[in-house]
């Protein structure tokens, strides 16, 4: 099986991302395809945080587990899909770009992106 660069570059929409990672639940990388000038360890630990934090906010509004999450920067946006209880890809998306379509082959093809743990 390639890996998770390899996997991401192989979807349809794949030209949108600019870097990925697959994170454990206590925010530590499982594995890392970011640029090379992203901070894999902090992008890993902060992603966690701001999971748990709107996993809260679904539960407050009783909107059941999260799935995913999208954050807009001014550099592109961040996506939160939760792979396992325990797993969390995190993919980031080149600015002006749409998403829709890497959401949803990022929906589709969860079970290939599982096969990395």
């Amino acid at each position: 099986m390639g890996g998770l660069r390899e996997i991401i570059q192989g979807l349809d929409a794949g030209e949108s991302v600019r870097g990925a990672a697959i994170i454990g639940e206590d925010g530590l990388v499982i594995h890392d395809a970011l640029d090379p000038g992203a901070d894999g360890e902090a992008v890993a630990a902060l992603a966690v945080t701001t999971l748990r934090h709107a996993e809260q906010f679904g539960a407050a509004c009783r909107s059941g587990p999260l799935q995913t999450a999208v954050l807009e920067f001014g550099e592109g946006p961040a996506i939160l899909s939760a792979l396992t209880p325990s797993a969390t890809l995190v993919v980031l998306a080149l600015p002006g770009r749409d998403i829709g379509p890497l959401l949803y082959e990022l929906r589709l093809r969860r079970d290939v992106l599982t096969g990395l743990l």
